[in-house]
């Protein structure tokens, strides 16, 4: 059954589509563009009768679904972790993974939401900004199931632990400053403003970095054999955490007092600059924060721990069955599917099984 296989997989499914679908499109505006100019085909010149809007619908309809090709994955790692350190099964399976693919989907509905300044028509506005709004509806769900997940748990912090939780804070602050965006009105002000700069970072730190980092310091035992340094990686965490939310909440400030995306100087007398040292500064520290992270995977690489055994507990194949780091085939024999993959707290459940074969049978 579909529904018995890795939430991280119902992810990589959903991006899976959007790759497959959205990037045509990108592919077809580059191929108008690159016909313009060598055969002098007028889609986009205005003053041969082409139109210069739609260049811009067919970039967003690729490059607003290219976000959740970065994010589905990452939310995807989210809900896979967290039931391993919480010690309880995911909350709402098949409704989790069904929100990646509503994600994928409503992801193709929403690209007008970038040019409500751009001149596109006045009645397009109002369709574009409800269909923006409905993306926090599966959003929503994963934000329930994780925090239901949570509660009453039996919660361990080792490093991976930390930047899932990490990344559910900041990708709820990014939810959180996606509806100013996505409305007309307040969108009118706010768009190309170091506002959305802060949203966007946000949105793909907590969405894709944060899991991404928790993805390294998890599987790197599986792929390695040894293990991460943990005190490095707390300095890494919380060295990273505090300096990032500096920096987003500064941009998003200065973004409110008129601050420009994309301008090379300003006017000192608007007071950005003491916001834009801070910025700079938490930025540098970001920096700081991630070299840590080099250092414990090149010194882990020969002086780590030795990882043995399911050191996470988890019940996924990879660590329930293999040896750490996992042979270059993987599994020396199939193995079958005999539970659910979040039974976690379940004694004498189990998710997979290798499949026993028959004395002589090749």
């Amino acid at each position: 059954s579909m529904f018995r296989i890795p939430i991280f997989a119902w992810s990589v499914l959903a991006t899976s589509l959007i790759a497959l679908t959205a990037t045509q499109l990108i592919g077809l505006s580059f191929q108008l563009v690159m016909f313009e100019r060598l055969f002098g085909m007028p889609f986009f010149d205005a003053t041969q009768g082409g139109n210069p809007i739609l260049f811009q619908h067919l970039f967003w309809f690729y490059s607003h679904p290219a976000v959740y090709v970065f994010i589905l994955p990452g939310l995807g790692i989210i809900s896979e972790l967290l039931p391993v350190f919480v010690r309880k099964p995911l909350f709402g399976y098949k409704w989790v993974a069904m929100s990646s693919m509503g994600i994928a989907l409503t992801g193709f509905l929403v690209w007008g939401h970038h040019m409500f300044t751009a001149g596109i028509e006045e009645y397009l506005r109002v369709p574009f900004m409800y269909s923006t709004l409905l993306v926090a509806v599966p959003t929503g769900v994963k934000f329930f199931s994780w925090v239901a997940t949570l509660w009453q748990g039996r919660i361990r912090f080792p490093v991976p632990m930390l930047f899932v939780l990490g990344g559910i804070v900041v990708f709820l602050l990014g939810g959180l400053t996606g509806p100013p965006n996505g409305t007309v009105s307040t969108d009118l002000h706010l768009h190309d403003t170091y506002f959305v700069v802060g949203h966007f970072h946000d949105t793909m730190f907590g969405g894709y970095i944060f899991p991404l980092f928790a993805a390294i310091y998890y599987w790197y035992p599986k792929i390695t054999g040894r293990k991460l340094n943990e005190t490095l990686g707390k300095l890494h965490f919380y060295l990273m955490t505090p300096s990032f939310m500096v920096m987003t909440f500064g941009q998003m400030y200065i973004g409110m007092l008129g601050m420009r995306r994309r301008i090379a100087d300003y006017d000192p007398a608007q007071g950005f600059d003491t916001t834009h040292l801070i910025i700079t500064i938490a930025g540098f520290m970001i920096a700081l924060s991630v070299l840590f992270l080099f250092i414990n995977l090149i010194r882990s690489a020969k002086h780590g721990e030795v990882a043995e055994g399911n050191i996470w507990e988890s019940r996924s194949p990879e660590w329930s069955l293999l040896p750490s780091p996992a042979p270059a085939h993987n599994y020396d024999q199939e193995i079958e599917v005999v539970g659910e993959p979040y039974d976690y707290g379940l004694a004498g459940s189990r998710y997979v099984a290798p499949i026993i074969q028959p004395a002589g049978d090749d």
